[in-house]
């Protein structure tokens, strides 16, 4: 059984990066009156305490979320609302993930779907989820599920693919799913996460998915200047938006402005995966 929690990184710069893109797309599928479907596939534990052993260890979200709680910048503000609701005190004392700022901006016709495999972490989802009529909570493989569960009956909804990467071969096997899941539903919105570590594995993530049929794949990737000395620590953080609703201005908007709050300098960078060539030589993505 794989042993990655992210406890450990509870409400790091990737998160901000990560959900503040989620809040914006939740926002806008619940512009409409019609309802809608997430899918999260890799839920984690739904909500973080960052008062534990394991957050504390290494404070990673002092240099993420715990910079964003009271920003009233409009860029962030939905994101930053929601940080507040859990910590009405003003101090960042936990940390809602993916699944749960889901349910935060879902109304009770719509649906909600989690994916967790970890037996630990299921247990924790159970109790931080609790009971909700429109909430399914499932201890099953998430990359099986992203294929099998899609498309949504009304046809309106989100895919959220958050995966530990702890196998290396997830990298290219994630594109593969990704390709089976766009073919069955084309129009569908998923969002994707993926670390940016020395040993490059997103770019076998990127380069296999530029050789799919998958179409109109926006990238957001936010780079520290200063790889951290571990070198199993992430020095960037990226997005895939597969049928994103808005202009890449929009992306390129909130993940400048998370780069220029960060304490380090950091980078921002937003491309259509569909324009970056295959280089030859190299059998990579050019970036």
């Amino acid at each position: 059984m794989l042993s990655y929690q992210h406890i450990y990184h509870a409400g790091n710069f990737a998160d901000v990066q990560k959900h503040a893109i989620l809040v914006k797309l939740l926002k806008t599928l619940g512009a409409k009156p019609a309802g809608f479907q997430v899918l999260d596939t890799h839920a984690g534990r739904g909500l973080y305490d960052l008062s534990s052993e394991e957050a504390s260890r290494n404070r990673e979200y002092d240099l993420g979320a715990g910079l964003f709680l009271n920003d009233e910048d409009k860029v962030l503000s939905d994101y930053s609302a929601i940080l507040r609701k859990f910590n009405p005190d003003g101090e960042l004392k936990v940390y809602p993930g993916s699944a749960m700022m889901a349910r935060e901006l879902m109304r009770p016709s719509d649906k909600l779907v989690c994916i967790e495999r970890h037996p630990g972490e299921f247990i924790e989802l159970q109790k931080a989820m609790g009971t909700a009529a429109n909430t399914q909570l499932l201890q099953e493989d998430g990359f099986k599920a992203l294929v099998d569960m899609v498309p949504f009956a009304g046809r309106r909804g989100l895919v959220v693919v958050d995966p530990s990467y702890e196998i290396k071969s997830e990298y290219r096997d994630l594109a593969k799913y990704l390709a089976q899941a766009w073919k069955k539903w084309p129009q569908g919105t998923f969002l994707i996460w993926y670390p940016m570590l020395e040993a490059q594995g997103h770019r076998q993530l990127l380069t296999a998915l530029r050789r799919t049929d998958v179409k109109d794949v926006l990238v957001s990737e936010l780079r520290l200047h200063e790889p951290p000395k571990e070198q199993f620590r992430m020095y960037g953080s990226g997005i895939i938006i597969i049928n994103p609703p808005w202009p890449p201005a929009v992306v390129e908007t909130l993940t400048q402005y998370i780069a220029s709050k960060l304490p380090v300098k950091a980078f921002a960078d937003v491309f259509w995966l569909d324009n970056q060539k295959i280089d030859p030589e190299t059998g990579s993505i050019q970036l």
